[in-house]
């Protein structure tokens, strides 16, 4: 890589990682202003009512991504030279994830009026739907592609901080919940709308006519990574589901709560993954050696931070529930503890599954890997609900199954590289 080029490419990754910071900062530093408060009002029941409708409606919002954080943005940054392939390429994705999210509502509306567990709180199930909504509007994966998050940054976090005075002024009892739940969706359908609004500013895609050919091969292009988005589902948000099936919105609650804070952890390392895969994306396409050379170069310096925020979450987590959670919480403290490695976890694997496996192309390979880690978050799952409480047998296998997609990912680079 020329000095010129490495330049660019360091100026490029920083700004867009302080970008997407910005974004992860909206999406989840700045829920932390209110999340202590909300856990002392709502009270545990509630705020695990909540925690389990998000956990539901998660499925729906991995039906309407259908992988095309990753498929579509990789497009996009091979093309993004090319303005008629740029639009198409965002017109197809746009109306696919529209046919989806319309799919999407009517089974969701099914599924709450005819199950009775859903039906009793329709309303709170329904206000929080709007995240799926807001997920179709803001096209993340376009700003990806082309590298610009900056732009829509101070849109997004300034759509956030409308959420905090309300959170204060409006919800103040356990009864408040519905008006909770509005309020953080409704945040993100601001920030959604206020993402699509500020496209045509920075990029020249608009929406074209493109044929029915197209939409399909949209479909086709992203089918392997949204197999592998859903096995993800299963192994992070459906254990809060099958908890919540099979235990009282209070255990829900015990185990949100610690969750909420290893999602923080977790959602520090995607700005880094986002900012740096559509350079490895190019770098692979026109060589897959230096490629390769860049994950060896830079593994250490790109997972070390998440390694320390695991041992802190270890050696500090009574602490942090005592000031986060509130007396109420005691009960998530060694859930924490058992779920702190996973953000050191994740951070390494996505060295190896993302940067190497979907940057140089191995979709087929990365699907099969987190399809295999969604069938032995059951396989784990199962024999732990027998031996041990349910909160502590999710948690657990939380953990092994990031371990899994960590350890898999890195053996494949491995054999790979052997005869390279």
């Amino acid at each position: 890589m020329g000095g010129s080029a490495h330049r660019y490419f360091r100026s490029s990754v920083v700004r867009n990682a302080l970008s997407l910071y910005g974004i992860q900062a909206a999406n989840y530093i700045l829920p932390w202003f209110t999340f202590p408060y909300l856990l002392r009002v709502l009270g545990v029941e509630k705020f695990g009512a909540i925690a389990f409708a998000q956990a539901f409606v998660s499925y729906f919002l991995v039906v309407t991504e259908y992988g095309f954080n990753f498929t579509a943005t990789r497009e996009i940054s091979i093309h993004r030279e090319d303005q008629l392939k740029l639009s198409q390429i965002f017109t197809a994705t746009m109306l696919a994830k529209t046919l989806l999210m319309l799919g999407s509502l009517g089974v969701f509306s099914a599924m709450v009026f005819l199950v009775p567990r859903f039906r009793v709180d329709a309303p709170l199930y329904f206000v929080t739907f709007l995240s799926v909504i807001a997920n179709v509007i803001f096209p993340q994966w376009l700003f990806q592609g082309i590298e610009k998050m900056e732009n829509i940054t101070y849109r997004e976090v300034g759509a956030r901080l409308l959420g905090l005075a309300p959170t204060f002024l409006l919800v103040h009892r356990p009864s408040d919940y519905l008006v909770a739940a509005g309020i953080q969706s409704g945040s993100m359908l601001l920030a959604g709308i206020a993402g699509y609004v500020g496209f045509r500013k920075v990029t020249t895609a608009r929406l074209v006519p493109v044929s029915l050919r197209e939409i399909k091969r949209t479909f086709v292009e992203g089918w392997h990574v949204f197999l592998s988005t859903a096995a993800i589902t299963l192994y992070t948000r459906s254990n809060t589901f099958v908890l919540g099936m099979l235990a009282s919105d209070r255990d829900v609650g015990y185990f949100s709560a610690a969750q909420r804070l290893v999602d923080a952890g977790k959602a520090l390392v995607f700005p880094l993954t986002t900012a740096i895969f559509p350079h490895i994306s190019r770098l692979a396409h026109e060589s897959p050696e230096k490629a390769v050379a860049f994950i060896r170069r830079n593994t250490l310096r790109l997972t070390a931070p998440f390694a320390l925020i695991s041992v802190l979450w270890i050696v500090a987590a009574p602490l942090v529930g005592r000031i986060l959670f509130g007396p109420k919480f005691g009960p998530s403290v060694p859930l924490l503890r058992i779920m702190a490695p996973i953000p050191m976890v994740v951070a390494i694997g996505s060295i190896y599954a993302t940067y190497y496996m979907l940057g140089m192309g191995y979709k087929k390979q990365w699907s099969q890997l987190i399809i295999s880690a969604g069938a032995f978050n059951f396989v784990v799952l199962v024999p732990l609900l027998y031996v041990t409480s349910a909160s502590y047998a999710v948690a657990i296998t939380c953990t092994l199954v990031e371990t899994w997609v960590m350890a898999g990912s890195w053996i494949f680079y491995q054999v790979k590289n052997r005869t390279v």
